[in-house]
């Protein structure tokens, strides 16, 4: 590992052949630099060429992704799905996302394991996911099972097992939308073939699936372990609840990192890159190469902020497009879970040792 001298957030590991862009001025003028490619994927999947031929229609969907792509394909292939995720629609969808909430809050009453995690959190995220695919009353374990097939090949793509569950996964989902045939939903809005909806679908699947659950999860276990419960069960403080959820994504990003590719020679913190360069740009403000910080309690929580000068969703073209459907998801679950539950604590937790996806493996409830 080199330090660079004059931006110490910015690093080379030699024995990884990459940099890592931890310094947070550094990173978000990274997540801005047209030489800073998005194509990572079309060097990243380390299967032989027979291989290649029997997984052909999972890295054509993947190869679709259209966050994997740069510049005017990327901006015109967003543009068509960004519709989907406008204001308005996003407004319609809250009082839906209540009805949701409400009934996963319910059930987690009766929930005999108590963690929230699994009982609350992912189910949150999976039903509010499944109504925008146009999914209805989808099972919440089958679409983390979709989303975490395909999470495992993106990270080892050269484990052949990966590929195979990741191509069933696939094929498993193009059958339930079909079938679903919902008009309202996404794959039915979507232009394209089934190969282009699938893409899509898969795509925010996986990108916002498991961040969102995890953005629950952390949020309930910083609002229990502050006091913020009464706080947050107060329509009245719709301020100060969405101001907790940005504290949260500051301090536990969902998300660990980005990969780039370096297109061309780059500077980046004052650190010439040359062309070919594989580039981890952090939207922790750590390096992603550390182990996560996993702490016993949250940090204690000051009310009236309101910065977002976080990078927990990213940063110029490749912003998140699902952030204020995040949002609402989380900042609607504290409220309902606060009213519900004024005396909940937390009886334990544990976060997860994955580098990239950070949070909460397990959070187990007290409700009283």
């Amino acid at each position: 590992m080199r330090d660079h001298p004059a931006v110490p957030g910015v690093r080379h590991y030699p024995e990884l052949d990459s940099w890592m862009v931890a310094d947070p001025d550094a990173a978000l003028a990274a997540l801005g630099y047209p030489a800073l490619s998005s194509r990572t994927a079309e060097n990243g999947f380390y299967l032989p060429a027979e291989a290649r031929t029997e997984y052909a229609e999972l890295l054509d969907t993947l190869g679709r992704w259209f966050v994997l792509r740069d510049g005017d394909e990327h901006l015109s292939a967003r543009r068509e799905v960004q519709r989907l995720f406008s204001p308005g629609r996003i407004r319609r969808l809250a009082d839906e996302i209540g009805t949701l909430v409400v009934r996963a809050v319910e059930e987690f009453a009766e929930d005999p394991t108590g963690d929230a995690v699994t009982g609350l959190a992912n189910v949150v995220s999976a039903r509010t996911l499944a109504r925008m695919l146009g999914l209805r009353d989808a099972d919440p374990v089958r679409l983390h099972g979709w989303s975490r097939s395909l999470a495992s090949f993106l990270a080892a793509s050269y484990r052949q097992g990966n590929a195979r569950r990741a191509q069933e996964a696939l094929r498993e989902m193009r059958q339930a939308l079909e079938y679903s045939n919902d008009d309202d939903g996404i794959w039915g809005l979507v232009a394209g073939g089934w190969r282009e909806k699938l893409a899509t679908c898969s795509m925010l699947l996986f990108g916002g699936l498991e961040t969102t659950a995890s953005l629950m999860s952390v949020s309930l276990w910083y609002v229990i372990g502050n006091g913020l419960t009464e706080l947050v069960a107060d329509p009245d403080n719709a301020g100060e609840t969405e101001a907790v959820v940005e504290r949260v994504l500051a301090l536990y990003p969902p998300l660990g990192h980005v990969a780039r590719t370096a297109v061309a020679d780059v500077e980046v913190g004052g650190c010439p890159m040359p062309a070919g360069s594989l580039v981890l740009v952090s939207l922790t403000g750590k390096d992603a190469f550390t182990p996560p910080e996993c702490p016993a309690r949250p940090p204690g929580h000051v009310t009236g902020e309101r910065r977002v000068d976080h990078l927990a969703f990213g940063h110029a073209m490749h912003y998140c497009m699902g952030a204020a459907l995040a949002r609402i998801q989380a900042a609607t679950l504290l409220r309902v879970f606060g009213q519900r539950f004024p005396a909940a604590r937390v009886v334990s937790h544990r976060w997860g040792t994955n580098r990239t996806y950070r949070g909460l493996d397990q959070l187990h409830l007290a409700l009283e």
